[in-house]
């Protein structure tokens, strides 16, 4: 312990944190936060706002590596249990978290996740979520685009960019 830096606390976004939820502050303007020096509290409120948003319709993810009793898996369990349309694509071979990623992938499926395992020989490793909503009438998509893990214990130790828009382009 002796040689380990002391813990660092991640930093809060001023502008993000003032909108009232994601969905508002991405219509606003892309937001791109850099971890573990910003908070990934927001990527995992994004997804228990879209849980239970009565107006969210879908919402789509790729998992790579999964905390053990995550707060995103149980987010997509709500959601499936409050009607929603939750397809979830679980990648097998994610080195030492197999036994989690497939324990976490069984615990969804059972609620009514439509659970998609990795292909063999191809590798997921863009993270990614799908948020659709409808809103004024019309569906519109919320993304969250990253290349780490959907994982709120080892994002602290990680480094990784994570990206929320509303572009449809994206």
């Amino acid at each position: 312990k002796s040689l380990n830096y002391p813990d660092m606390k991640p930093v809060k976004d001023k502008e993000f944190g003032a909108f009232p939820d994601f969905f508002t502050a991405a219509k606003k303007r892309d937001f791109l936060f850099y971890f573990p020096y910003q908070t990934y509290d927001y990527v995992v409120n994004a997804i228990e706002q879209a849980a239970k948003d009565p107006n969210v319709r879908a919402i789509k993810i790729t998992q790579y590596r999964v905390a053990k009793d995550s707060k995103i898996v149980n987010s997509l369990i709500k959601a499936a249990h409050r009607g929603k349309a939750v397809t979830a694509l679980v990648e097998v071979k994610a080195k030492f978290d197999e036994e989690i990623n497939i324990r976490s992938a069984e615990q969804m499926q059972k609620a009514g996740v439509k659970v998609l395992y990795s292909l063999p020989g191809l590798k997921v490793h863009a993270k990614i979520a799908l948020i659709t909503r409808l809103e004024s009438g019309k569906l519109k998509n919320y993304a969250y685009l990253s290349a780490g893990n959907f994982n709120e214990k080892t994002a602290r130790t990680y480094s990784d960019y994570g990206l929320f828009t509303s572009d449809n382009e994206l």
